[in-house]
Protein backbone atom coordinates (compact mmCIF):
# COMPACT_ATOMS: atom_id res chain seq x y z
CA UNK A 1 0.00 0.00 0.00
CA UNK A 2 1.45 3.70 -1.14
CA UNK A 3 1.85 5.80 2.13
CA UNK A 4 -0.75 8.27 0.34
CA UNK A 5 -2.96 5.40 0.42
CA UNK A 6 -2.30 4.70 3.73
CA UNK A 7 -2.48 8.25 5.08
CA UNK A 8 -5.95 8.73 3.52
CA UNK A 9 -7.14 5.64 5.35
CA UNK A 10 -5.92 6.56 8.54
CA UNK A 11 -7.21 10.21 8.67
CA UNK A 12 -10.59 9.06 7.01
CA UNK A 13 -10.82 6.31 10.41
CA UNK A 14 -9.95 8.95 12.81
CA UNK A 15 -10.64 12.25 11.82
CA UNK A 16 -14.13 11.58 10.34
CA UNK A 17 -15.54 9.58 13.63
CA UNK A 18 -18.13 10.15 15.91
CA UNK A 19 -15.97 9.67 18.86
CA UNK A 20 -13.78 12.73 18.07
CA UNK A 21 -17.13 14.90 17.65
CA UNK A 22 -18.39 13.46 20.78
CA UNK A 23 -14.87 14.33 22.88
CA UNK A 24 -14.16 17.73 21.12
CA UNK A 25 -18.35 18.54 21.62
CA UNK A 26 -18.16 17.48 25.43
CA UNK A 27 -14.97 19.60 26.00
CA UNK A 28 -16.56 22.90 24.07
CA UNK A 29 -19.94 22.02 26.22
CA UNK A 30 -17.47 21.87 29.51
CA UNK A 31 -15.57 24.93 28.21
CA UNK A 32 -18.89 26.72 27.45
CA UNK A 33 -20.49 26.54 30.62
CA UNK A 34 -17.59 28.47 32.34
CA UNK A 35 -17.97 31.07 29.65
CA UNK A 36 -21.60 30.86 30.38
CA UNK A 37 -20.58 31.57 34.42
CA UNK A 38 -18.84 34.56 33.37
CA UNK A 39 -21.68 36.13 31.25
CA UNK A 40 -24.27 35.51 34.31
CA UNK A 41 -21.86 36.23 37.54
CA UNK A 42 -19.63 38.56 36.06
CA UNK A 43 -16.57 36.93 36.74
CA UNK A 44 -14.63 35.80 38.42
CA UNK A 45 -12.94 33.80 35.89
CA UNK A 46 -10.34 34.89 32.85
CA UNK A 47 -9.58 32.82 29.60
CA UNK A 48 -7.03 30.89 31.01
CA UNK A 49 -10.09 29.12 33.18
CA UNK A 50 -11.85 29.17 29.89
CA UNK A 51 -8.97 26.77 28.25
CA UNK A 52 -8.66 24.59 31.16
CA UNK A 53 -11.94 23.50 31.92
CA UNK A 54 -12.19 22.76 27.94
CA UNK A 55 -8.85 20.76 28.60
CA UNK A 56 -10.54 18.80 31.92
CA UNK A 57 -12.36 16.47 28.98
CA UNK A 58 -9.86 17.50 25.96
CA UNK A 59 -6.62 16.41 27.32
CA UNK A 60 -8.15 12.69 28.66
CA UNK A 61 -9.67 12.58 25.00
CA UNK A 62 -6.78 13.29 23.44
CA UNK A 63 -4.35 10.81 25.59
CA UNK A 64 -7.27 8.00 24.91
CA UNK A 65 -6.73 8.44 21.18
CA UNK A 66 -3.03 8.94 21.80
CA UNK A 67 -3.13 4.92 22.91
CA UNK A 68 -5.62 4.18 20.40
CA UNK A 69 -3.30 5.00 17.76
CA UNK A 70 -1.39 2.32 19.03
CA UNK A 71 -3.23 -0.52 20.89
CA UNK A 72 -6.25 -0.25 17.88
CA UNK A 73 -3.93 -2.55 15.22
CA UNK A 74 -2.81 -4.60 18.04
CA UNK A 75 -5.73 -5.73 19.32
CA UNK A 76 -7.87 -6.38 16.08
CA UNK A 77 -4.59 -8.03 14.71
CA UNK A 78 -3.76 -4.93 11.55
CA UNK A 79 -0.15 -4.38 12.73
CA UNK A 80 0.25 -7.71 10.87
CA UNK A 81 -0.86 -6.76 7.22
CA UNK A 82 0.82 -3.11 8.14
CA UNK A 83 3.76 -4.90 9.01
CA UNK A 84 5.15 -7.38 6.32
CA UNK A 85 8.37 -5.18 5.11
CA UNK A 86 10.82 -2.18 6.52
CA UNK A 87 8.92 0.36 4.23
CA UNK A 88 5.70 -0.61 5.26
CA UNK A 89 6.57 -0.08 8.95
CA UNK A 90 7.91 3.50 8.69
CA UNK A 91 4.75 4.31 6.21
CA UNK A 92 2.84 2.94 9.99
CA UNK A 93 4.96 5.10 11.98
CA UNK A 94 4.63 8.30 9.71
CA UNK A 95 1.13 7.81 9.16
CA UNK A 96 0.57 7.82 12.89
CA UNK A 97 2.39 10.90 13.80
CA UNK A 98 0.97 12.82 10.77
CA UNK A 99 -2.78 11.32 11.76
CA UNK A 100 -2.54 12.22 15.45
CA UNK A 101 -0.93 15.91 14.53
CA UNK A 102 -4.10 16.53 12.68
CA UNK A 103 -6.62 15.24 15.32
CA UNK A 104 -4.66 17.03 18.41
CA UNK A 105 -4.54 20.35 15.86
CA UNK A 106 -8.64 19.86 16.09
CA UNK A 107 -8.25 20.15 19.80
CA UNK A 108 -6.33 23.08 19.32
CA UNK A 109 -8.42 24.61 17.36
CA UNK A 110 -12.03 23.96 19.59
CA UNK A 111 -9.88 25.54 21.89
CA UNK A 112 -9.02 28.36 20.49
CA UNK A 113 -12.66 28.62 19.32
CA UNK A 114 -13.58 28.69 22.99
CA UNK A 115 -11.87 32.11 23.59
CA UNK A 116 -13.11 33.55 21.15
CA UNK A 117 -16.68 32.94 21.54
CA UNK A 118 -15.70 33.69 25.63
CA UNK A 119 -13.99 37.39 23.74
CA UNK A 120 -17.10 38.14 21.93
CA UNK A 121 -19.83 37.40 24.36
CA UNK A 122 -18.16 38.22 27.95
CA UNK A 123 -15.68 41.52 25.84
CA UNK A 124 -12.09 39.75 27.75
CA UNK A 125 -9.23 39.53 26.07
CA UNK A 126 -8.28 37.53 22.94
CA UNK A 127 -5.09 37.82 22.07
CA UNK A 128 -3.93 35.59 18.82
CA UNK A 129 -0.71 34.41 20.76
CA UNK A 130 -3.28 32.24 22.81
CA UNK A 131 -4.38 30.45 19.53
CA UNK A 132 -0.86 29.30 18.41
CA UNK A 133 -0.05 28.36 21.84
CA UNK A 134 -3.38 26.48 22.03
CA UNK A 135 -2.73 25.04 18.46
CA UNK A 136 1.20 24.07 18.96
CA UNK A 137 0.44 22.67 22.66
CA UNK A 138 -2.27 20.17 21.59
CA UNK A 139 -0.24 19.00 19.02
CA UNK A 140 2.97 18.50 21.19
CA UNK A 141 0.66 17.04 23.55
CA UNK A 142 -0.58 14.10 20.91
CA UNK A 143 2.54 13.59 18.90
CA UNK A 144 4.73 13.26 22.39
CA UNK A 145 2.16 10.90 24.20
CA UNK A 146 1.50 8.59 20.48
CA UNK A 147 5.59 8.36 20.09
CA UNK A 148 5.98 7.21 23.68
CA UNK A 149 2.58 4.26 23.33
CA UNK A 150 4.26 3.54 20.42
CA UNK A 151 7.92 2.42 21.55
CA UNK A 152 6.28 1.22 24.91
CA UNK A 153 4.23 -1.56 22.81
CA UNK A 154 7.50 -2.27 21.08
CA UNK A 155 8.17 -3.79 23.97
CA UNK A 156 4.78 -4.69 25.86
CA UNK A 157 1.92 -5.83 23.29
CA UNK A 158 -0.86 -6.37 25.03
CA UNK A 159 -3.37 -3.85 24.32
CA UNK A 160 -5.97 -3.33 27.35
CA UNK A 161 -3.11 -3.50 29.30
CA UNK A 162 -1.43 -0.39 27.27
CA UNK A 163 -4.64 1.64 27.16
CA UNK A 164 -4.66 1.14 31.25
CA UNK A 165 -1.11 2.23 31.09
CA UNK A 166 -1.05 4.85 28.83
CA UNK A 167 -4.32 6.98 31.11
CA UNK A 168 -1.60 5.91 34.01
CA UNK A 169 1.01 7.71 32.57
CA UNK A 170 -1.34 10.83 31.03
CA UNK A 171 -3.59 11.02 34.36
CA UNK A 172 -1.71 9.49 37.69
CA UNK A 173 2.40 9.97 36.97
CA UNK A 174 2.10 13.65 36.63
CA UNK A 175 0.69 14.06 40.18
CA UNK A 176 3.13 11.77 41.47
CA UNK A 177 5.89 13.73 39.91
CA UNK A 178 4.41 16.54 41.46
CA UNK A 179 5.13 15.22 44.84
CA UNK A 180 8.89 15.98 44.57
CA UNK A 181 8.39 19.97 44.63
CA UNK A 182 6.78 19.23 47.87
CA UNK A 183 9.34 17.91 49.56
CA UNK A 184 11.82 20.45 50.57
CA UNK A 185 15.33 17.56 50.89
CA UNK A 186 15.00 17.01 47.19
CA UNK A 187 17.40 18.81 45.34
CA UNK A 188 16.58 21.97 43.77
CA UNK A 189 18.18 19.94 40.20
CA UNK A 190 16.44 16.98 40.20
CA UNK A 191 13.18 19.77 40.18
CA UNK A 192 14.25 20.84 37.52
CA UNK A 193 14.40 17.61 35.66
CA UNK A 194 10.41 16.66 36.81
CA UNK A 195 9.47 20.29 36.03
CA UNK A 196 10.83 19.91 32.57
CA UNK A 197 10.39 16.54 31.52
CA UNK A 198 7.68 15.92 29.00
CA UNK A 199 5.25 13.85 30.83
CA UNK A 200 4.98 16.55 33.56
CA UNK A 201 4.85 19.37 31.65
CA UNK A 202 2.83 18.68 28.55
CA UNK A 203 -0.38 17.58 31.18
CA UNK A 204 -0.25 20.30 33.89
CA UNK A 205 0.95 23.21 31.60
CA UNK A 206 -0.87 22.18 28.43
CA UNK A 207 -4.48 23.00 30.18
CA UNK A 208 -3.63 26.66 30.79
CA UNK A 209 -1.25 27.13 27.66
CA UNK A 210 1.18 27.88 29.86
CA UNK A 211 4.14 26.12 28.49
CA UNK A 212 7.67 28.20 28.77
CA UNK A 213 9.75 28.40 25.13
CA UNK A 214 12.47 26.41 27.35
CA UNK A 215 9.65 23.54 28.03
CA UNK A 216 8.31 23.64 24.36
CA UNK A 217 12.43 23.32 23.49
CA UNK A 218 12.39 20.11 25.67
CA UNK A 219 9.61 18.69 24.06
CA UNK A 220 10.08 19.34 20.91
CA UNK A 221 13.79 17.43 21.31
CA UNK A 222 12.32 14.34 23.26
CA UNK A 223 10.12 14.33 20.09
CA UNK A 224 12.89 13.98 17.64
CA UNK A 225 14.53 11.84 20.03
CA UNK A 226 11.01 9.13 20.27
CA UNK A 227 10.50 9.55 16.60
CA UNK A 228 14.16 8.31 15.86
CA UNK A 229 14.48 5.68 18.28
CA UNK A 230 10.95 4.32 16.90
CA UNK A 231 12.60 4.87 13.27
CA UNK A 232 15.53 2.94 14.39
CA UNK A 233 13.63 0.17 16.90
CA UNK A 234 10.46 -0.70 14.87
CA UNK A 235 11.64 -2.31 11.25
CA UNK A 236 13.88 -4.73 13.89
CA UNK A 237 10.80 -5.51 16.28
CA UNK A 238 9.12 -8.85 16.36
CA UNK A 239 5.34 -8.26 16.49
Amino acid sequence: MKFSQLLALELRRNVISMHLVISIGLSLALGGGIIYSIHELGGPFQPRNVAGLYATIAIVALGIYCAKMVIADLHYGTVYLFFKSTKDRLRFLLSRVVVIAVVSLLFGIGCSALLYVNHLWNDQAFVWGDVRASLLHYVLFGTFFTLLFMIISMFYQKAMNLLVLALMIILVLPGLLGMVFRVDAIPAFVKDIVSYAPVYSLPNQVPFLALSNSEMTVIVLANLLLFLFAYYKLPKTDY
